[in-house]
């Protein structure tokens, strides 16, 4: 959180200072003076020259704290105005609701959090550098799981430590902002139980395919692929086999559920429990991209309905064509597949 705070406060801040310069009424650059009885020649410009010169090419810290140029008083003064306006625009009263809830919704009680609340802070009030101090805190949950913060100020907080006995916290999210959830909708933090682990199938496999728009067959159970062959998934991709250096093609691919569905999740989501609906039968991508160049969809995650519903599990996937010269398309692709109809992929 600290790196993600300051390095966006201290761009923030130099545009202020540099818009402040900027608006300043021009100066006429002072002529390099020669002292005639040393033969030395001063440049009068460099000791003039506003620090707006430093403070947009380097950060805040080094463009006024490291630099031998002196500010004009009432420009100093502006720039520790506008410093201590930002800070204090950022460090708002902290309104924070979550609740502990275990893998089937249930409130749980006596979860132990510590979480380290960001400040913004000027560590020397006469210097506009911005900095921030750590304020550390500890909660429990009560017996419907739930726990708040308040009575502090911050740009916001990070989760450090998360404890119950036999229970682990399902990865997630771990930064949110000063004011996150409410009362009526606290954030919903869901820990499963460690003894709660499914026998799955699971794998990590390559295949190499012809993007020409034939298609293919993978069986999960087995980690096969085929061209003609019962599975659980079909692939495609068709791009041409032969292109002309920078010339756009059409791209296209598609990844069906046999006899299932797909269920697209955001890149780090947990994926320990597969939703009972919201499937849809395929996955499509359509684009052009230039000969020379290797198309695909990205790393994807999907919950998979599988076998009308007799079975469910997640996969990450990725199509790819050209691969490389010497392969034309690859499917890379992981899995984790409960064969006991079971929802729970853990």
């Amino acid at each position: 959180m600290r790196l993600k705070v300051l390095i966006p406060a201290l761009i923030v801040l130099t545009l202020a200072i540099a818009i402040l310069f900027w608006h300043r009424p021009a100066q006429r650059p002072a002529v390099p003076e020669t002292t005639q009885e040393s033969g030395q020649t001063t440049n009068s410009l460099a000791t003039n020259m506003p620090v707006v010169v430093q403070a947009v090419s380097v950060p805040l810290q080094t463009a006024i704290s490291e630099t031998n140029v002196e500010l004009p008083a009432a420009n100093k003064a502006k720039v520790l105005d506008i410093t201590k306006q930002f800070i204090e625009s950022r460090n708002v009263p902290v309104d924070f609701y979550g609740q502990f809830l275990d893998q089937d919704g249930n409130p749980l009680s006596g979860v132990n959090i510590k979480v380290v609340i960001v400040h913004l802070s000027m560590p020397d009030p006469l210097v506009p550098v911005l900095g921030s101090k750590d304020i550390q805190l500890e909660r429990n949950s009560d017996a419907a799981g739930r726990f708040e913060i308040h009575g502090e100020t911050g740009e916001g907080f990070d989760i450090k430590f998360v404890q119950k006995d036999s229970y682990e916290l399902e990865p997630g999210q771990r930064s949110y902002g000063a004011v996150s959830g409410s009362f009526e909708n606290p954030i919903i933090f869901k820990m499963w139980s460690t003894n709660i682990h499914e026998q799955l199938i699971t794998g990590e496999k390559k295949f190499q395919i012809v993007p020409d728009g034939r298609m293919y067959f993978i069986n999960l159970t087995e980690g096969t692929i085929a061209e003609s062959s019962t599975g659980d998934l079909k692939v495609w991709i068709k791009y041409p086999a032969h292109v002309t250096r920078g010339q756009l093609y059409d791209w296209s691919c598609e990844i069906d559920a046999v006899n299932g569905g797909l269920l697209e999740q955001p890149l780090g989501t947990a994926m320990y429990q597969a939703p009972a609906d919201g499937y849809a039968p395929m996955f499509q991508l359509q684009q052009q991209i230039k000969g020379g160049q290797s198309g695909e969809i990205g790393e994807r995650h999907f919950y998979v309905m599988l076998k009308n519903g007799q079975e469910y599990g997640q996969i990450s996937i990725n199509l790819y064509a050209p691969y490389t010269d010497e392969i034309p398309g690859m499917v890379r692709l992981s899995y984790a597949i409960n064969p006991s109809g079971s929802r729970i992929l853990r």
